[in-house]
């Protein structure tokens, strides 16, 4: 054991010894020069068949195993030629950090590399625990960014799951769980604040929102200044563009608007029998359409060519209208208030408790004088007389029955 005394010579090839710490120091030369680069240099070299440190640094007091510092260079560069093998490792066998980095005005920790399939910073925890964890006091806590401009990986951050698990999972006390973003608003692919795949082999969905909330929280909310709320796309000849569902005694689509129209449907197919703008269907007796209103109208259909309000049954009534108060169904045309047309049948049939019809009065006296009119019609003049219409024409023969 050599360089036991303080001043002693260092001896290699065995342990030394000292009773104070032990310095070296390059001298530079007048041009401030330190001709061969390096102070002090330990190599290990030659054929060794097992493994060797070059150095190795102890503190068994509390301090610093081993502390490197540089005015203007790094700190410690470690590197390395073997494939499974890092530049730089730091391990802690108690609870405190692996590795530490602080920076005072750039990044902590950065990591480099150049490979297409490999990671700038990888993290893995082989318990319980997070592989990444990133906590940021006024910041983000985990930032990824791309900068791809094209292929599969153009993803800022990407999470995968295995064994049934969530790819990306957000959670928040009283913010948004997971918020996106996107300076175009297309809905294609890449270009959506959030878009959803379920691959075809599932046949799972895209988006999925559930909200646990017993008070009326929402599974799924959308949100827009000036476009769609909610977009939902289908090429399927029997799918729909957006389903909604409610196994309660709620409503399975609802539609509210301030100033619109509450639920709006459209249709621009050219053939088929699926040209509904809206189609309802109840089974179990249900209404397959209801419209209800305060003051206005239950409902109202317009067309420019075809019937405003057509219904279709197969035993039952086509269109059924019921008023408390006032008429049940009301027609307003300008050839025909109400037409009905039976092919086997009648076509009309009234009953009433009153009377089973009754023909408005005509603010004139006498049968019509004026107009062209059909044989078959009735009239009823301003007297209470009821005349029928014989022969048409120009006014028309008339006949006075009561």
């Amino acid at each position: 054991m050599g360089a036991d005394d303080s001043g002693d010579d260092f001896v290699v090839g065995e342990g030394n010894e000292a009773q104070s710490g032990t310095g070296l120091f390059g001298n530079v030369d007048s041009d401030g020069k330190y001709p061969d680069g390096v102070v002090l240099a330990v190599r290990a070299s030659g054929l060794i068949q097992n493994a060797c440190d070059g150095i190795q640094s102890f503190a068994t007091t509390g301090g610093t195993g081993l502390y490197a510092e540089s005015d203007w260079g790094d700190g410690i560069f470690g590197y390395t030629k073997g494939n499974s093998n890092s530049g730089a490792v730091g391990k802690n066998d108690g609870n405190g950090f692996g590795l530490f980095g602080h920076s005072v005005g750039g990044d902590g920790v950065f990591g480099l590399s150049n490979g297409d399939d490999q990671s700038g910073a990888v993290g893995r925890n082989d318990a319980a625990g997070y592989g990444v964890f990133g906590h940021s006091e006024r910041g983000t806590g985990v930032y990824g960014e791309s900068l791809a401009v094209e292929g599969d990986r153009r993803i800022g951050v990407h999470g995968i799951a295995q064994n049934g698990g969530t790819g990306v999972n957000g959670e928040t006390q009283d913010g948004t769980g997971v918020l996106g973003t996107s300076a175009t608003g297309n809905y294609g692919f890449g270009d959506a604040g959030v878009v959803g795949v379920a691959s075809a082999e599932t046949n799972g969905a895209g988006v999925f929102g559930i909200s646990e909330s017993a008070d009326g929280g929402r599974g799924v909310y959308g949100k827009s200044p000036a476009g769609d709320g909610v977009f939902g796309y289908s090429t399927g000849d029997d799918m729909s563009g957006t389903v909604g569902r409610n196994d309660a005694a709620g409503y399975g689509v609802f539609g509210h608007s301030e100033r619109g129209t509450g639920v709006y449907g459209e249709t621009h197919a050219v053939d088929g029998l699926r040209r509904f703008g809206v189609h309802g269907v109840a089974a179990n007796g249900g209404v397959g359409v209801q419209g209800d209103s305060v003051d206005g109208s239950g409902v109202s259909g317009q067309s420019a060519y075809g019937p405003g309000v057509q219904g279709n049954s197969g035993t039952d009534v086509g269109v059924e209208g019921t008023c408390l108060n006032g008429a049940g169904v009301r027609g307003l045309g300008s050839d025909w208030g109400v037409a009905g047309t039976s092919p086997k049948g009648y076509g009309g049939s009234f009953a009433g408790g009153r009377a089973a019809i009754r023909l408005e009065p005509a603010t004139t006296q006498g049968a019509p004088k004026a107009g062209t009119h059909q044989a078959g019609e009735l009239f009823v003049d301003s007297g209470g007389a009821l005349y029928y219409c014989r022969t048409g024409g120009t006014p028309g023969t008339w006949v006075h029955l009561a």
